[in-house]
């Protein structure tokens, strides 16, 4: 399959300015990603020890600096090298891959070990930790204000000046019009394989052993020729034990369900939720963020190109427009029912699915989010490429709050 995702997934432009081009993540230290819990602690990766903010407790805090590896793969290790259960550690939220990033972690059950000095820091290839204290309270998703980024876009095949020239357009466009849609950026889905939000619908329906098959089979273009054979293995022959012999060691989540189909005898319920708990929301999230990217998208085409004035059915709280994410605990009205209304029929999904009894332990009751956002501290440094001295370079460094993606405003930057 091929990954012809944005015009079905992805949130509309909605700047008039010219873009720059460019790519990013040339290089992981290209996406600099540093965690703010709150005015007075950013937790930059550069920085090799900080304070971190609580009183004295029995949660063991620290700072997690990851380089060119997800977040989950990055707390597996931490699991099995610490010898705590996975489920048993909490974060803010997740950090891109292909990235140079920090962030804050909690670990209950490492109390004793702290105290007595047996437990090490991490220093690893692709990961460290540091900063290890003990903390009263216990770190949930969504307890931070917000992350802050410094990104170099390379490879911009214009002069400086001209490329500094539409840097700046670009941030008095986004300006002018309140920041920009605050939609859910290719991450959530899935950047090789958007297929997260797939498995989150079946999921919604009820079909474990769907969902998770697709998951283990469904092949991609942008993966490379040894694991689509990987898959294809599995998805012709359903033969768990001669698909492991394929899979690379490192499709982590893959390999453990194709050991636990085989532990379980292919009990796909049981399966799924040998997950780790923040793993197996991801999925229905996404396809709850589908649905809000569509919301946003018919919003601005076909109700109101407004950012700052809202529609019927939304909320406004402190002077910002809210939507809803479609969820059990959603109620409709006005506007805003009419175009989940079309979305649902779209999808050919019933609201009352979020109510079965398996999607509320999966997750997904639904919440409100801002229909934009606006960065903070937006600024721009343009250079040239040391990569390619024909080319230009430029370092963009904004804030942004949590939830949000960073990707969506260098989309209205880029045009890409």
């Amino acid at each position: 399959m091929k990954n012809n995702y944005s015009s079905e997934l992805l949130t509309p432009l909605i700047t008039k300015s010219q873009g720059i081009g460019g790519k990013i993540k040339h290089f992981p230290e290209d996406f600099i990603v540093s965690e703010i819990i709150d005015k007075e602690h950013k937790l930059d990766p550069r920085a090799e020890r900080i304070e971190l903010p609580g009183k004295p407790g029995l949660f063991l805090h620290f700072v997690l600096v990851k380089k060119d590896i997800n977040t989950s793969d990055a707390l597996d290790w931490i699991a099995r090298l610490w010898k705590v259960e996975r489920n048993d550690i909490s974060i803010a939220g997740s950090k891109d891959k292909r990235a140079f990033t920090a962030q804050r972690v909690c670990i209950w059950g490492l109390k004793d070990k702290f105290e007595r000095g047996v437990l090490n820091n991490l220093d690893l290839p692709k990961m460290k930790t540091h900063s290890l204290c003990l903390r009263l309270k216990e770190i949930r998703l969504g307890s931070l204000w917000g992350n802050a980024f410094n990104i170099t876009i390379r490879d911009i095949n214009r002069f400086q000046e001209e490329t500094r020239r539409l840097v700046k357009e670009s941030f008095e466009d986004i300006k002018t019009k309140g920041g920009v849609l605050n939609g859910f950026g290719i991450q959530r889905f899935g950047e090789l394989r958007p297929i997260t939000h797939q498995v989150g619908k079946i999921l919604v329906q009820g079909d474990f052993e769907h969902a998770i098959k697709i998951y283990l089979g469904e092949v991609f273009e942008g993966e490379s020729e040894e694991i689509q054979k990987a898959r294809r293995i599995y998805l012709e022959t359903e033969d768990c034990k001669k698909a492991l012999e394929f899979f690379p060691n490192f499709l982590t989540i893959e390999r453990k369900l194709l050991r636990e189909l085989i532990k379980r005898r292919m009990n796909y319920e049981q399966v799924f939720f040998s997950l780790p708990q923040q793993f197996r929301k991801l999925f229905v999230h996404a396809f709850q963020a589908k649905l809000f990217n569509r919301y946003l998208t018919i919003r601005w085409n076909e109700h109101s190109q407004n950012l700052q004035k809202s529609i019927t059915g939304e909320t406004v709280k402190d002077g910002k427009i809210y939507a809803p994410i479609i969820g059990r605990k959603t109620v409709l009205s006005g506007d805003v029912k009419n175009i989940y209304e079309e979305i649902l029929n779209e999808e050919e999904i019933n609201i009352n699915l979020f109510q079965h009894k398996i999607v509320q332990k999966i997750g997904g009751q639904g919440t409100f989010r801002a229909i934009n956002f606006l960065p903070n501290n937006l600024h721009e440094n343009v250079l040239e490429d040391e990569t390619n001295s024909t080319k230009t370079k430029a370092e963009i460094s904004f804030e942004i709050p949590k939830g949000s993606y960073a990707t969506e405003l260098l989309r209205e930057i880029m045009k890409t």
